[in-house]
């Protein structure tokens, strides 16, 4: 895939601001985890994503949502007595958002169609990333994700973790479709 993107200028660029507002975006959306499991190959206890709730078809821009209930198994043993929620795991429900928003803009569409499949796709490359804030039990997490680049065998996709309105991590992320 050629790179016309200076990754780390665009990192540096979306640290401290929201890529976009989820209630500005124009197609309200209502997408729960099983429509997710349809166009993202994960399942529980993997399946990071609990609902997609906004598309900008024209800029690429897709948003979703998580809460992190207390109760998560891992908040015992990742940093006991002051559990945060993992940077990796938060890149990960970024590259997840990423690949829902490829479904939407490959498409050209807005609806999960019930016989679509989730495609064929491995991780390739974390361009960079930046954790500005902690992310901790109870937090509702926004995730947004922003399509920079894709074609048949490649996609990159720029994604953030947003909680009260702070961008807690940005990341670039490198995907290719065998």
């Amino acid at each position: 895939m050629p790179t016309n993107v200076d990754d780390d200028g665009l990192l540096k660029s979306f640290r401290r601001k929201p890529l976009a507002r989820p209630d500005d975006l124009p197609v309200r959306l209502n997408f729960s985890r099983d429509d997710i499991e349809k166009i993202v190959p994960h399942r529980d206890p993997s399946l990071n994503i609990a609902r997609i709730s906004a598309l900008d078809p024209g800029e690429g821009i897709l948003a979703g949502i998580r809460s992190l209930s207390p109760d998560i198994p891992l908040f015992s043993g990742h940093f006991p007595g002051y559990p945060v929620y993992p940077g990796s795991l938060q890149i990960e429900i970024i590259g997840q958002l990423g690949l829902c928003l490829h479904h939407f803009i490959g498409r050209n569409t807005d609806t999960i169609e019930s016989d679509v499949q989730p495609p064929d796709v491995r991780a390739t490359r974390v361009c960079g990333a930046y954790f500005r804030a902690e992310v901790r039990p109870g937090d509702e997490m926004t995730i947004l994700a922003k399509l920079v680049e894709f074609d048949v065998y490649f996609g990159k996709v720029l994604g953030q973790v947003v909680v009260r309105d702070t961008v807690a991590t940005v990341a670039l992320l490198e995907v290719a479709f065998p």
